[in-house]
């Protein structure tokens, strides 16, 4: 008879519910959606095909040692073993701290080393404090920091984020999102394919679409989408806020009582009318009326931004526009608004004070100890080359190709004393260490759906057993992190017992917090725990965590840390610049999910083996390109050659390409390296001051590029 086993995805925020089924000999057959679950038991391609990553031939199984220089480009590697390898880590870890200070050993972790695994990600801090760096950088700053660090500075914690209400609003604003294909970011929504945004259409609601191109998500059963200029976002927030105020649509009642700074807030916006925005955005004044019109009409309204405002070069700005919309019209906090889902375990801790930490390259500002205040990856290469940084351990990620200027990365790892990467693979960014240690898979160990907590509309736990037992070497996270503290000589949690259970006490700590244990969870359904929605306004009470119980509607640190004079300075560059200048987005597809998935055969086929230049009809005929051709994409940062896919759901003067492609010098990987694709990253900037101020998130979507045909190849200074 088969054997199932409840468990989860953790490959991105929706943590869709499985079944793991076994053959007679314990082994995983296959992966299932769960279609009992109470979320709704809707699970994608790439959860349902995680066994071809559990399974794959080039996984890592034991730890891997270079015995030839860095600057060589392919790594020559043997085995070893684990008590070997943290020894001689260690002792050059500690060697590399006294002779420099602890600030020259950098950490860097990745989605599959923080999403994939709470034991880890709460094993880290304690890690990282023993070594005493606040060097800290994650694809948090490619991702989402400007959402936390906004609000913190508006609400007083970087613990607080609230969510569309999408189940119940009558009108839904949804920017930089294509949840269709990448599903969801800060908000956990179960994978049912839209139904729920189909849902407000169907019971007389409006849902409104802003992009640079027609998205998938953009359907007659959904709502339209305003192509906007991409990069401008800011602006058409600013100008909704500005007609939402002249149109009489603020909720005074609600703003007297919990807002503060509000005059200067309007006083920022004044000057950013609809007609005024309208050449830089490419959206009609009347368009962005009639969208500010219909938030103040409806019932309730949901304004929602994700990952392509958050890369954009103002992602703080345009969080804090879109948070003053929701709470300005009332939204904030009503049935059909936005609002904090109920929680295992909710603490929303204060900021705290800001420490400077001076580098070569500026000074930079987070508390100590940094918890998620990151510092810029973007940053990362100049770090390494200046000398500010000797040894980097990598945790989980792959920085070469999911962070900017990978040239530059590639050649300051060259000065570094010690590199290690503890990965699944050896992928790019483990090609150029000196160790690479074999990481366990979500299938390996225990762990419960805690981080979307906080995020859920449909707010629950589930637990998960380990699957199946660690295959080969492979190690978990929070047993590698405290090895290497042994091995520098600080206390450990593997001190007192090398066998400690910390995952599965982490997790009873974490589950007693709601009543349960371990036991208890394995016998509800779905070992799954359902957690009671609080009232939508609590939040007035639990979430506004300012001394004096306010919401900042225009924190002093915008205007002091040069928001407001960027703000004007970029809109000033955007009038202008020239029509015909081309910019590159960042293009999601069903079949990448950062570099997790690279190696794949299902997931690369056809275009998805290439990472195609998608270029609107209109710019095609306008340079002579067809499908097909071959061309340099180029700035002064970086060229690369692609290939032309004519794309007609982008509007004039927009390309666009998927992030995290170029495995060529992944020679551990060897599907993924036959079919490497353009690493569109070699584009991005990463001069200091390309990187957004306060938040320190990257920018990787608007950049500006040309584009030639290879025929007419530039030979870049």
């Amino acid at each position: 008879m088969t054997q199932k086993k409840h468990t989860f995805c953790r490959i991105c925020e929706p943590n869709c519910p499985l079944i793991a089924t076994f053959d007679g000999d314990g082994k995983i057959k296959e992966l299932l959606p769960n279609r009992n679950h109470p979320s709704g038991g809707v699970a994608c391609h790439k959860g349902l095909s995680f066994l071809d990553v559990h399974h794959d031939s080039d996984r890592l199984d034991q730890p891997l040692r270079r015995v030839n220089a860095r600057t060589e480009g392919m790594g020559d590697f043997v085995n070893t073993d684990w008590d070997s390898a943290m020894s001689d880590i260690g002792a050059r870890l500690a060697g590399v701290r006294e002779a420099h200070g602890p600030n020259a050993i950098a950490i860097y972790y990745g989605n599959a080393f923080s999403c994939g695994n709470v034991s880890a990600l709460f094993a880290f801090e304690p890690f990282r404090a023993s070594i005493g760096t606040r060097m800290l950088f994650s694809g948090i700053t490619q991702d989402t920091q400007n959402k936390m660090i906004g609000a913190a500075h508006l609400y007083g914690s970087m613990g607080v984020g609230f969510v569309p209400d999408i189940r119940n609003t009558d009108y839904f604003l949804c920017l930089g999102a294509n949840p269709r294909i990448s599903r969801w970011t800060y908000v956990s929504v179960p994978n049912d394919d839209l139904q729920m945004v189909r849902d407000i259409r169907k019971r007389g609601g409006k849902v409104q679409f802003v992009n640079p191109r027609l998205i998938e998500s953009s359907t007659e059963e959904t709502g339209p989408t305003l192509r906007i200029k991409p990069g401008t976002d800011a602006y058409f927030l600013a100008a909704l806020l500005n007609t939402i105020k002249l149109e009489g649509g603020v909720d005074t009642d609600l703003v007297n009582r919990y807002g503060k700074n509000v005059d200067a807030l309007w006083g920022f916006v004044g000057a950013y009318t609809a007609e005024r925005v309208s050449p830089v955005t490419g959206v009609d004044a009347d368009d962005i009326r009639r969208v500010a019109l219909d938030i103040l009409a409806a019932p309730s309204a949901a304004v929602y931004m994700a990952t392509g405002l958050n890369q954009s070069r103002q992602g703080v700005v345009c969080y804090w526009l879109v948070e003053m919309i929701n709470f300005v019209t009332g939204n904030l906090g009503r049935q059909g608004g936005t609002y904090r889902p109920s929680a295992l375990v909710e603490q929303f801790e204060p900021l705290g004070e800001l420490e400077p930490l001076d580098t070569s390259i500026g000074t930079f500002k987070t508390p100590n100890p940094p918890g998620y205040y990151h510092l810029p990856a973007a940053a990362l290469p100049r770090l390494m080359e200046n000398g500010d940084i000797k040894a980097l351990i990598v945790l989980g990620g792959n920085p070469r190709l999911t962070v900017g200027g990978e040239g530059a990365f590639r050649a300051a790892c060259n000065n570094l004393d010690l590199m290690v990467s503890f990965d699944l693979f050896r992928q790019a960014t483990g090609e150029l260490s000196d160790y690479i240690l074999p990481s366990t898979d979500w299938l390996e160990h225990p762990d419960i759906s805690l981080l979307p907590n906080g995020f859920q509309v449909f707010p629950h736990v589930q637990y998960t057993d380990a699957m199946v037992a660690p295959h080969a070497d492979r190690r978990d996270g929070w047993w590698v992190m405290n090895r290497l503290l042994q091995a520098m000589g600080e206390p450990s949690a593997l001190d007192a017992n090398p066998q400690a259970t910390y995952a599965e006490e982490l997790i009873a700590g974490m589950l007693m917090a709601g009543g349960q244990t371990v036991e208890s969870m394995r016998e509800q359904p779905d070992q799954t725990m359902l957690i009671e929605q609080a009232p939508h306004d609590a939040l007035f009470d639990k979430c506004l965590v300012h001394t004096d119980g306010k919401i900042d509607c225009c924190p002093d640190a915008f205007r002091t840390r040069g928001l407001f004079e960027r703000f004007d300075a970029i809109f000033s560059e955007l009038e202008a610049e020239d029509e015909s200048q081309l910019k590159l987005i960042s293009l999601r597809t069903r079949y990448m999910h950062n570099s997790w998935l690279a190696n794949n055969p299902k997931l690369r086929r056809g275009t998805q083996s290439t990472n195609p230049l998608h270029v609107s009809p209109a710019d095609a005929k306008e340079r002579g390109l067809f499908d097909g051709d071959q061309v340099q994409v180029f700035n002064k940062h970086g060229s690369v050659d692609a290939e032309v896919l004519i794309d007609s759901d982008l509007r004039r003067g927009v390309v666009a390409m998927t992030h995290g492609y170029g495995n060529q010098d992944s020679f551990g990987i060897r599907v993924a390296n036959r079919k490497p694709g353009a690493n569109c990253n070699v584009l991005m900037p990463i001069e200091e001051e390309d990187i957004e101020p306060i938040s320190y998130m990257s920018w990787m979507t608007a950049v500006p590029v040309e584009v030639v045909s290879a025929t007419n190849h530039k030979v870049l200074p």
